[in-house]
């Protein structure tokens, strides 16, 4: 069908060639002597002996795709059952030899010798397996399960050597098998170092068996997908929308991609169309194309439905399998650091949140910047992948990163219009859903940050009472109200009066000198410290603020005890839940401890990482908000609502409070399990789900900048704080202390030597509130 070779040329060239990147990396293609072919494949990539060598690929690719065909590739034998494997697999290798940038498969089967296999593995040559249903010993090997062709040996060996395993699954409906669903997920869990790449997109010949099985696949770290001979977007997407960009690998499956036609989708199968089954000359527009160029137009339109940048395309094209195989890209740029130093001229701060700031982990490695978040793993901008043990978003995303359910809910509302000239209906639902869960309350406001909604409920406080002061404890943001407390005043040292209150050295420079006095701060627990501020100011408070809990469990009768001063003085009670809400029951934590208060506000975990803040009340305090202008436009735009009653929704139908409970506890057993067995003093404070980890050493802050570097070289963030959530799975936190191990070790040697500064080769984290740098002298 070579008469169709302009047609193929004039197809890449209007429709792809500004859309495939050079240097790409063929993920999936074959390389044959003329013994080793098969009738299907087409004989033009065949040289006139026979053979579709290194050559022939570049050649036939080259006739279509002109100087934009790969570069490199990953390169097997083409597996048939009366293949003769061994020269098979070295006709690979001797192809190849001439190309450093290329890697090779070895073909094997469940006939073959561990030990033999493992011997050609060592001596360097192959990166991992290629392995086939027709090698299995049954009859109808397209009904094959995965270990009747797939010998253990095989994981173990790919486990212990970090290699791939290439897997063209059958049974009828591939992924979407329950079958081959459990295989992977138990081998992959099983053998986290091996590398799974499942050909086809998961065999997504059929679209929708892609689509349907791919969510059986969540969380796992070690499954790829390339996209060789798939010609229809929907598996793309799927895979695209379940694991962002990272995973998914371009591949020609040459020679395959020679042949004209194309697969398609029918009903709950698929098939193959060609000049088999095909009269072309019957239609009036149809042409047949090159199966190469099929596949490359459907990987255009599921990067074009995803909305994803030429930087995304890059990534399948060219560098995720060199990444995978861990082939070197000779690049030397930081651009993540590179960012960070750009950001610190642009940005008073360096970044929007001081929880944030790379200073407050380690100085120059802490990552400040990511590309994709999914999960609990985190890519920076180098494609560097993390696991997150710190704070998973500063609290903000209780169900993980990039939460399907949410998301979803999420891009519908902005397919739709997240924003106009009227108002948003998902406000009303979130509104009658926040009052169902907490039946002491009867309306509800909305922002979009936990600090704007703090300054909210204080103004509904005072616009309540006609009172200005406020008892206040706990950390409660950085507007004026709160940072107030800090100005200096009678009683105490300027600046230090919020010391206690979960962040040191807070400076008040620009709130007004005139709200001093108007803020009086207590310790929690401490009902005798609020009866005397109560004692003093009780008359003039608008509110008593504090969080239901931070680290502790309140005293037996300490959240009652504050109820009943508020109602003695006339003060508003305002419960803030923008960190604690949804962690120890299903709505605030005030629910668990048994106390209503007159408001509660929610931030943070509401969204699920989208902005929504929310202000729930008694009807007799929150109309009080009526008397006060409270407004602002993007208060009413649809996604932070939208993400709130998907997350709040999906909190009601998973035990998510239980999950990261035990998950935290594992934590905690983990870190101070670790510090005893090497005799580094440690503490691990607070809930398990806000679990804060800290060394108990006068070196403290050397040796968590020094652990958090380290951890960060083995693939994960981790500072002082811990916050679990429902994508934490007990493996991470096996992974993690299992990597932490010789950390310790290395903690342990620096201070028996004394030598832990001059290890350290970056500055000491910060610990409170710091500038980046010095203030000027005058």
């Amino acid at each position: 069908m070579t008469e169709f070779l302009p047609d193929d040329q004039e197809l890449f060239a209007s429709q792809l060639k500004d859309f495939v990147p050079p240097d790409s990396f063929d993920a999936h293609a074959h390389l044959y002597r003329p013994q080793d072919a098969i009738t299907s494949l087409p004989s033009a990539a065949e040289n006139e002996q026979g053979f579709s060598g290194w050559n022939e690929f570049c050649k036939n690719l080259e006739l279509w795709m002109g100087p934009l065909r790969p570069s490199a590739g990953l390169f097997f034998a083409i597996p048939k059952p009366t293949l003769d494997r061994k020269p098979a697999n070295q006709f690979i290798l001797s192809e190849l030899a001439d190309q450093p940038g290329c890697r090779a498969l070895l073909l094997v089967t469940p006939e073959d010798s561990p030990e033999e296999v493992e011997a050609q593995i060592l001596a360097g040559k192959y990166s991992g397996f290629k392995v086939y249903h027709v090698y299995a010993n049954r009859k109808d090997t397209l009904q094959a399960e995965p270990q009747e062709y797939i010998p253990e040996w095989v994981w173990e060996l790919s486990h212990r050597y970090s290699l791939a395993i290439m897997l063209h699954m059958v049974r009828a409906r591939a992924i979407a098998d329950p079958i081959n669903q459990t295989y992977i997920r138990e081998h992959c869990l099983q053998y986290p170092d091996a590398k799974l790449i499942l050909a086809h997109a998961a065999r997504g010949f059929c679209g929708n068996h892609t689509t349907e099985g791919i969510a059986s696949l969540r969380g796992l770290d070690n499954v790829f997908f390339d996209t060789s001979a798939v010609c229809e977007s929907q598996p793309f997407e799927a895979i695209l929308r379940e694991f962002g960009t990272s995973r998914l690998l371009f591949g020609t499956d040459f020679s395959v991609s020679e042949i004209y036609g194309r697969c398609v989708s029918i009903g709950d199968g698929f098939l193959w169309l060609g000049e088999q089954n095909v009269e072309w000359e019957s239609s009036t527009f149809a042409k047949p194309v090159r199966v190469g160029l099929e596949s490359l137009l459907a990987i255009k339109q599921a990067c074009h439905t995803l909305r994803l940048n030429d930087a995304d395309v890059e990534r399948i094209f060219c560098h995720n399998a060199r990444a995978m195989l861990g082939i070197e890209t000779n690049s030397t740029a930081n651009i993540t650091q590179d960012t960070y130093k750009r950001a610190k001229q642009l940005i008073p701060g360096g970044t929007q949140l001081l929880s944030k700031r790379p200073e407050m982990f380690a100085p120059d490695c802490w990552p400040a910047y990511y590309r994709e978040a999914n999960g609990c793993e985190v890519i920076d901008l180098d494609g560097k992948v993390y696991h997150d043990l710190s704070t998973s978003g500063i609290g903000s995303c209780l169900l993980g990163y990039r939460d399907p359910d949410v998301t979803d809910a999420v891009v519908r509302r902005v397919q739709l219009g997240s924003m106009s000239s009227l108002n948003s209906p998902e406000e009303v639902e979130l509104a009658e859903l926040l009052t169902t869960l907490h039946p002491w309350s009867d309306q509800a406001r909305f922002c979009r940050t936990g600090g704007e909604s703090m300054a909210i409920a204080v103004r509904i406080a005072r616009a309540k009472t006609g009172r200005d002061e406020i008892a206040l404890c706990g950390y409660h943001g950085w507007s004026d109200w709160y940072l107030a407390t800090n100005l200096p005043r009678k009683s105490t040292e300027p600046g230090t009066s919020l010391d206690k209150h979960l962040l040191p050295g807070l400076d008040p420079a620009g709130v007004p000198a005139g709200l001093s006095e108007t803020t009086h701060p207590f310790t929690y627990n401490d009902i005798d410290g609020l009866r005397h501020i109560i004692r003093e100011r009780g008359s003039k408070l608008a509110a008593i603020v504090m969080e239901p809990t931070r680290y502790i469990h309140p005293d037996p009768g300490f959240l009652e005890a504050v109820r009943e001063l508020c109602d003695e003085c006339g003060a508003v009670l305002v419960i803030d839940e923008i960190t604690t809400g949804w962690r120890l029951a299903l709505g605030g934590a005030h629910l668990h401890y048994g106390i209503e208060p007159d408001i509660a506000v929610f931030a943070k975990a509401l969204g699920n990482g989208h902005p929504v803040a929310a202000i729930i009340g008694r009807r007799s305090v929150m109309d009080a908000a009526e008397t006060s202008f409270i407004s602002s436009t993007y208060w009413t735009e649809g996604v932070g609502s939208t993400a709130a009653l998907a997350t709040i929704r999906k909190m009601q139908t998973v035990n998510v409070r239980e999950h990261i409970h035990q998950i935290g506890e594992a934590f905690r057993t983990g870190w101070l399990e670790l510090g005893q067995q090497h005799g580094i003093p440690v503490k691990a404070v607070g809930h398990a789900v806000l679990l804060h980890h800290q060394f108990d050493h006068p070196q403290a802050a050397e040796l968590g900048t020094l652990f958090t570097i380290r951890m960060l070289e083995k693939g994960f963030l981790t500072g002082s704080g811990f916050y679990p959530t429902l994508a934490h799975q007990p493996r991470h936190i096996r992974n993690y202390f299992a990597a932490a191990d010789s950390v310790f070790a290395e903690l342990t040697s620096a201070l028996s030597s004394g030598d832990l500064s001059s290890r350290l080769k970056t500055p000491v984290r910060h610990s409170g509130f710091a500038r980046l740098t010095p203030s000027p002298k005058t």
